[in-house]
């Protein structure tokens, strides 16, 4: 459970980070509206994806903690560390 954690932590992390980053910038001119509200849709989708799997990798650290403590301290190290310093970058 632990090394399943590490992953689930990693790639939520990538799939929140990408479903923000895609969201930025200025949408084309052209665009027709259909095929924006489906990018919107599927960003908004990645972002809560990679949000459950940062929840679910931090449940099953905290299930894991009494067999394997350090991994379980890594997958809560990279979830809280870059939820920090992200909230540190705001102010």
């Amino acid at each position: 459970m632990a090394n399943l954690a590490i992953v689930l932590a990693v790639t939520g992390w990538l799939l929140a980070y990408y479903g923000v980053l895609s969201q930025l910038g200025d949408a084309m001119t052209d665009a027709a509206r259909l095929s924006m509200e489906s990018h919107r849709r599927v960003s908004n989708t990645l972002l809560m994806v990679g949000a459950l799997c940062l929840l679910s990798a931090l449940w099953l650290s905290g299930r894991s903690f009494v067999e394997a403590r350090k991994r379980s301290m890594l997958t809560a190290a990279l979830i809280a560390v870059p939820a920090i310093a992200t909230v540190a970058n705001l102010f």
